[in-house]
């Protein structure tokens, strides 16, 4: 595995895991009317886009191994 993957994939992790708790820390323990709706869609699109992403590098890495080990076709 190359190290520009593995940094992309450490990066794109970390933004999944702080989305993850910005959308935990917007609902937890409110009342589902005092929950800021833009708030919550905010950190879960964010979340979504982070993982559409990831999720897109590990798929080109599946059809493509060489993208992972750092060869050259």
């Amino acid at each position: 595995m190359n190290e520009s993957y593995k940094d992309l994939k450490a990066y794109l992790l970390n933004e999944i895991t702080e989305d993850a708790r910005g959308v935990l820390n917007a609902i937890e323990g409110k009342e589902a009317d005092k929950v800021d709706d833009e708030e919550v869609l905010c950190f879960c699109h964010d979340l979504a886009f982070a993982m559409t992403t990831l999720e897109t590098v590990a798929m080109v890495g599946r059809l493509v191994p060489w993208f992972l080990e750092g060869e050259r076709a």
